[in-house]
């Protein structure tokens, strides 16, 4: 839920799922009781944006809300929301036990506050009637970096960067590849970053395997070995 001015999103407890008759009325309920205006619904994208069974079944359910809600109902990109989610529970020192509880609640605030920052920001465009909207458009709404990687074969490859941490006092982007196969399972990509000699940033292999495995183990503690790695 939002406040009142649109600002801040919050968790609240869960609706657990039992039929889509059912589902639907709970929703409805708290649809009233929350004088709600509109809903958002996190729509869960392959990591390459395509449009997998998950997000055709979602895209169904946000059918029959529609039907019955009475209400405006919008989807909000949720890819890598969890994650985010899972690092702020570890943060804040959440006990494992007590994170699984939590982590679906937050995620779907974490959606929620997208929604809300992209609405407010487009509003304030239409309102200081900008000439140039792309380039506000661009400083406002944040995006997953893409680069693209070239291998050995020449062959060009998209990654999104999901992370860079610190480990040793130096700085490495974890990255995972936006072309994967839907039934593989994404193989995480690590290098180093760098400054060049113009002082711009620049990625750069980790030959040493005991540096490459420090890191990992890093990022995993970061994560503390569960979620969606």
């Amino acid at each position: 839920m939002s406040d009142e001015t649109g600002l801040i999103a919050s968790a609240q407890d869960p609706i657990r799922r039992s039929s889509l008759a059912h589902d639907l009325a709970a929703i409805a309920s708290r649809l009233q009781e929350w004088n709600v205006g509109q809903i958002v619904v996190g729509l869960p994208l392959n990591m390459n944006a395509s449009v997998g069974p998950q997000a055709v079944k979602t895209m169904e359910f946000v059918d029959h809300l529609r039907a019955v809600s009475g209400v405006p109902v919008a989807t909000w990109d949720e890819r890598l929301t969890t994650r985010e989610a899972e690092r702020i529970l570890i943060q804040q020192d959440v006990r494992r036990e007590r994170r699984k509880a939590k982590i679906d609640g937050l995620a779907a605030a974490l959606i929620l506050q997208g929604y809300l920052d992209r609405e407010r920001m487009s509003r304030a465009r239409e309102e200081t009637h900008m000439a140039d909207d792309k380039d506000l458009e661009a400083g406002f709404e944040e995006e997953d970096e893409i680069i693209t990687l070239t291998d050995d074969e020449g062959k060009e490859h998209e990654f999104v960067v999901v992370d860079v941490i610190d480990v040793e006092s130096k700085e490495y982007a974890i990255l995972l590849p936006i072309d994967t196969e839907e039934d593989e399972e994404a193989e995480a990509v690590i290098l180093r970053l760098e400054k060049d000699s113009d002082g711009d940033d620049v990625l750069v292999d980790i030959e040493s395997e005991e540096e490459w495995e420090r890191v990992a183990q890093a990022y995993e503690e970061l994560l503390d070995d569960e979620g969606d790695e």
